[in-house]
């Protein structure tokens, strides 16, 4: 038997069967969580850079903007007084 097996008929040991009906085994959880999470971290980098290019795009937007926002900040202070 290999140590995850033995691991497994331990715990299985450990817990009462009423919880192992209403929950299941948690190492097997466990073990697909982690094999779940592998492909996430290889993903990483591509949504990064998907990120890093939005956040560009938007601070370009915000550079255009600037001047438009420059003309009409004295009509919004007039509003502001009021």
């Amino acid at each position: 038997m290999s140590e995850e097996q033995t691991k497994i008929k331990e715990e299985e040991k450990e817990t009462d069967p009423f919880t192992r009906l209403m929950f299941g085994q948690q190492v097997q959880r466990e073990a697909k969580e982690t094999k779940k999470e592998e492909p996430l971290l290889k993903n990483r980098g591509e949504e990064y850079y998907a990120l890093m290019e939005q956040v560009d795009s938007i601070m370009e937007s915000v550079n255009k903007l600037k001047p438009m926002l420059k003309e009409f900040s004295p009509i919004i202070d007039f509003f502001k007084k009021k």
